[in-house]
């Protein structure tokens, strides 16, 4: 899926274990997140096999990751698991786009309901997430990720 008004930007569902994909896509998740992403391609696997991984792809370079799974909430919820841009690749509306193209392929794909969780200290993201796309705080959930790893579950409808 090609994005308009972003250079070469594709997004792709990437769906298939061949290559060195979940190599790549890992490494990103790591120069991204360090140990807090996705850090090795084991994860990843049942994401690609199980849930839905998207790739963007810039000039024939990967340069992110987004990872959504079902949820058993309701038969149109997806969790938004997360999302990963190259550090070289942010502050370019690259992100944006690429969220943009994926939001439109849940929506497409029946999907009516979006959750995800955040950091609150993570302002960029909360904002992203709350005036760019809708989404609201629906919890703050103090200690989801271990002691003093707080995070506000948000949900949007697409």
């Amino acid at each position: 899926m090609p994005v308009a008004g972003k250079c070469d930007l594709s997004v792709k569902v990437v769906d298939d274990l061949t290559g060195n994909i979940a190599t790549e896509l890992t490494e990103i998740e790591k120069k991204a997140f360090g140990e807090g992403g996705l850090h090795n391609e084991w994860l990843l696997v049942p994401m690609i096999r199980y849930g839905r991984v998207f790739a963007a792809e810039l000039e024939g370079r990967l340069i992110g990751s987004a990872q959504f799974m079902r949820t058993w909430t309701g038969q149109d919820t997806v969790y938004f698991y997360g999302i990963s841009l190259l550090p070289e690749y942010r502050g370019k509306g690259l992100g944006t786009a690429f969220l943009n193209e994926i939001m439109g392929a849940l929506k497409n794909d029946g999907f009516r309901r979006v959750v995800l969780s955040v950091s609150p200290q993570n302002q960029r993201a909360v904002h992203l997430y709350r005036d760019r796309y809708g989404f609201k705080t629906v919890r703050a959930a103090a200690g989801e990720y271990g002691p003093g790893e707080d995070r506000l579950i948000m949900e949007c409808v697409l």
